[in-house]
């Protein structure tokens, strides 16, 4: 199978959403797109699907161009959306035949072959409920059975664990891992740390452009501002700088190459240094609500992107 290219991709709306972008995703690796709310993953997906057309530059697969005018995606590409995208009046079985029969697979086959990727999932019983009778995270393993399916040579994730238990994001990262195996490219799009973890390849957008990429923060904490500040105050007492176990997020200009892990700074006045963090507590504790701060906290759960609002219904998706 055949990598996919972007060159010089550009996206303009009202303001530029993405900037002059070369990327390569390479057949039989799975690769993670990192980034903030708003960053870009969403459209450069669509981009790369054929979703889109871009405002400059081209995605290329197998040299042929993804965009072909209409907005379908080619057959070679397979979407997991964010949206999900299943039909509600249809079972959960029927959702994912029809991604086979408009594939002309014939319909007793893709009922066969809709079960048997049902059952990847750990679904199987629900092939007979309607989608408006499952819960966010069967109807995302639903979209997943659908997206993995038709063995496409091009596999794009868009959040595809977000409503998944530990477990279950095990289960789904080992299926897209068994379509790169095969030799499909497979672009994850995601906020997870873990699932960043298990891809071999990794880039980070923000606002539309590549950026050099850390970690994400991994603090010791259940939920408390005190355990937090226990947890530094035992670093001060007792570790050594050069090998922290605190890894803080920073996002540059350069392009992102090797996933580079930078480590904090004692500097107090350095957003990412230990002593503005407990500064930052001491404040909260001195005039804030804790259930207010940890109700409203970003740290924890970042607010997923709505680029969808561009096309809710993409064109070709079953």
């Amino acid at each position: 199978m055949s990598d996919l290219r972007l060159s010089g991709v550009r996206y303009e709306l009202t303001r530029t959403l993405l900037h002059d972008l070369d990327l390569t995703f390479a057949a039989g690796r799975m690769t993670a797109l990192s980034g903030p709310s708003g960053s870009g993953k969403t459209t450069l997906l669509s981009i790369a699907g054929g979703l889109l057309r871009p405002s400059a530059g081209e995605a290329t697969y197998a040299g042929a161009p993804m965009w072909r005018g209409t907005g379908d995606p080619r057959p070679e590409v397979s979407f997991v959306l964010q949206v999900y995208g299943l039909v509600p009046i249809l079972s959960a079985r029927e959702n994912v035949s029809v991604a086979l029969r408009a594939r002309d697979v014939d319909p007793d086959e893709a009922d066969e072959r809709a079960a048997q990727a049902l059952a990847r999932f750990h679904i199987a019983d629900l092939a007979d409920r309607q989608v408006e009778e499952l819960s966010g995270g069967q109807m995302q393993r639903v979209a997943l059975a659908r997206g993995l399916c038709v063995g496409a040579g091009v596999l794009l994730a868009d959040e595809p664990t977000s409503e998944l238990d530990e477990g279950n994001r095990g289960l789904v990262l080992a299926e897209l891992r068994r379509e790169a195996d095969r030799g499909a490219v497979v672009v994850v799009a995601t906020h997870d740390p873990a699932v960043v973890d298990a891809c071999d390849d990794h880039h980070a957008l923000d606002e539309g452009r590549l950026v050099d990429h850390t970690e994400p923060v991994q603090l010791p904490v259940e939920g408390s501002r005190g355990s937090l500040r226990s947890h530094l105050d035992q670093r001060d007492a007792g570790s050594h700088l050069d090998q922290p176990d605190v890894q803080v997020v920073e996002q540059g200009g350069a392009p992102a190459t090797s996933g580079r892990r930078d480590h904090p700074t004692d500097d107090p006045d350095q957003p990412g240094s230990r002593g503005s963090l407990r500064s930052h507590l001491d404040q909260q504790d001195a005039g804030s609500d804790l259930d207010q701060q940890d109700a409203g906290s970003d740290l924890d759960r970042p607010e997923d992107d709505d680029p969808y609002e561009l096309f809710r219904r993409p064109p070709g998706s079953p």
